[in-house]
């Protein structure tokens, strides 16, 4: 416990001025999320409703706060699905204020090995849009992708957990299927009032998001009710976005491609056998030098109240 509270020390200079998780949200479904439930040996099926209060910053100036609900049920003994219904989300900042529903989650998770020290588990998911990022200003001028609460695209995600009392590795891969209708340039917005607030946006025009590659190591401490957990979540942008030039021709972003790393940091108190709080904190420690998915935090903030039964 010694070490790892240096280590965090050592870390608290960055965190200050780092950012935020970057993804769209496959890294917390399925086996692949923080701070899973550890079990010995599987008796019962679990069963629970997650309702979870999201807040994230951007360097821009945005802030971002979402409501969702996540349902996980227990199909045999070794096997569950999670659905994330739409959230509810609200983005403001220097932008004209933008409000609605986000995308549907649903994974389904294989526990492959139960040993006692060790379980191997497996997850394939998919994410559905519920509606385009297509949303405007007053003016009909196109909004960057950090003002949508929709990404528009439907994805596909594949990835495996092994965990033990203390630690828990994951890896996982995520495959965009369409090309989005946001149409963004900040160049339409040459001579608005806002122009200033909307020219450090990446434009996003007809985005055709990269595939991303995720790996997550975290260290737990487990206690009979608390737990506090550690650990760092990086992010590879295996190939390069694209989006439409001024004649309408896909063409690779340079930058948009390569590494993220984010810190995250949390914990969960349990009181009782089926009700808990968990809360989550992400830092980025390292970003892509381009982000015209709108994906970039500077900060991410999570408290989850869950029902288990």
């Amino acid at each position: 416990m010694k070490r790892i509270a240096c280590w965090l020390f050592a870390f608290l200079p960055i965190l200050g001025y780092s950012q935020g998780c970057s993804d769209s949200g496959f890294c917390t479904m399925g086996v692949l999320k923080p701070d899973q439930f550890y079990s010995k040996i599987f008796r019962i099926r679990l069963n629970s409703i997650e309702l979870t209060q999201h807040i994230g910053t951007t360097k821009y100036g945005d802030w971002i706060h979402s409501t969702f609900v996540d349902a996980n049920v227990g199909i045999t003994r070794k096997m569950n699905v999670q659905v994330r219904l739409p959230a509810y989300t609200i983005i403001q900042g220097n932008m004209p204020t933008t409000r609605g529903w986000g995308d549907l989650f649903i994974n389904v998770s294989q526990n492959i090995i139960a040993k006692e020290k060790f379980q191997l588990n497996a997850t394939a998911g998919i994410k559905i849009y519920t509606s385009q990022p297509d949303k405007s200003s007053e003016e009909g001028l196109h909004m960057p992708l950090y003002q949508q609460t929709s990404y528009g695209s439907n994805d596909i995600n594949i990835g495996a957990s092994l965990i033990t009392r203390q630690w828990m590795f994951a890896v996982g891969y995520q495959h965009a299927l369409n090309q989005i209708s946001n149409r963004f340039s900040s160049q339409q917005w040459v001579g608005h009032a806002q122009y200033n607030a909307v020219k450090v946006y990446d434009a996003s025009s007809g985005l055709v998001r990269g595939d991303d590659f995720m790996f997550r190591v975290e260290r737990n401490f487990r206690l009979s009710r608390f737990n506090f957990h550690v650990g760092t979540l990086q992010l590879w942008r295996i190939n390069a976005d694209k989006t439409l030039s001024t004649s309408d021709i896909l063409q690779s972003v340079n930058g948009s491609s390569g590494l993220t790393v984010n810190m995250l940091i949390g914990g969960g108190y349990q009181f009782n056998a089926s009700m808990g709080i968990r809360v989550l904190t992400s830092f980025k420690l390292k970003e892509r030098d381009v982000n015209p998915d709108g994906l970039s935090r500077d900060f991410i903030g999570q408290v989850a109240y869950i029902i288990r039964f």
